[in-house]
């Protein structure tokens, strides 16, 4: 994934160009690395293994423009071809934001493309993402060669997921910066998606909580008042006169039913001595009752 570098103020990500042994991925990095100016590159370093070698090196372009004020930095890796050496591949597209799959159109060379496809896949579904979701653009190499497929045929064999694809002849630079640009302004616009939603996720959540707060305080200010009525209710009790109870006559006297408590609810304490529980019962009759039943103590 891109990494931010305070400091500079710059944005890093990483895009891996991928392909089979002797496709070209060596010839597209070291033509870019020539056309580039020295002011918007790094040092161009080769990481070597007994028949094979990775190359790595930085650019900073110039005309992509910035990202929240940040600008881009992309640092450009080839794998080894051989599948011998997948551990490395596996490695280098370990956190990577952009892939160049590089395709020989030699007609022979096919089963090469597509066994190199499909491990590029089974990279990527380890580190638990999937090819789909990468930006990703197909180079068809070495079209200027006699006896090679056709762009048609490329693309039924190896493009799956109807990503951009580009002609190209890495030996003479035909199609090499087309490809460059292509994949690197997929990554930026993926770059500024992200960020875009990462800053709706932070004004959606700072919302939520003033909301919550909201909430929280009108939970505050009604259970202070129902304490205050409930204390009015106390003095005005204290204060009414005793009256003797008196018999009620056969007339006034009414039937008692039996209530059947069926859900009580989670005691509210209104001051040191009394305990309001809210309680929902039901009689003979099917009817239901909601009570609140006063504890004191």
């Amino acid at each position: 994934m891109a990494l931010l570098n305070s400091n500079k103020k710059e944005i890093n990500a990483k895009i891996v160009y991928y392909g089979p042994g002797l496709s070209g991925k060596t010839t597209n990095i070291q033509y870019i690395y020539k056309k580039l100016k020295p002011e918007h590159k790094g040092k161009l370093m080769t990481l070597a293994t007994q028949t094979d070698r990775t190359l790595f090196f930085d650019f900073l372009p110039v005309e992509l423009g910035e990202i929240k004020g940040m600008k881009v930095r992309f640092q450009l890796y080839t794998v080894p071809g051989q599948v011998f050496y997948n551990a490395t591949r596996r490695l280098v597209l370990k956190n990577v934001d952009g892939v160049v799959f590089v395709a020989t159109a030699e007609k022979d060379k096919m089963y090469d493309n597509l066994e190199s496809f499909k491990n590029l896949e089974e990279n990527i579904q380890h580190y638990g993402r999937s090819l789909g979701d990468i930006p990703l653009v197909i180079q068809y190499n070495k079209m200027d060669l006699p006896d090679v497929n056709t762009v048609e045929e490329m693309q039924k064999e190896l493009n799956k997921f109807k990503v951009p694809y580009f002609e190209g002849s890495a030996s003479t630079g035909g199609g090499v910066l087309q490809t460059l640009t292509g994949i690197t302004k997929l990554v930026v616009h993926r770059l500024k998606s992200q960020t875009a939603i990462a800053d709706s996720d932070r004004a959606e959540s700072k919302e939520l909580k003033e909301i919550q707060l909201e909430r929280a305080q009108e939970t505050d200010d009604r259970q202070q008042q129902i304490t205050e009525q409930m204390k009015e209710v106390e003095v005005q009790k204290k204060e009414q006169p005793r009256v003797q109870p008196q018999m009620k006559t056969t007339a006034q006297v009414q039937t008692k039913k039996l209530l059947n408590v069926l859900e009580v609810g989670k005691p509210e304490v209104l001051s040191n001595n009394m305990v309001i529980i809210p309680v929902v019962a039901v009689d003979d009759d099917k009817l239901q009752y909601e009570l609140k039943i006063t504890v004191k103590f």
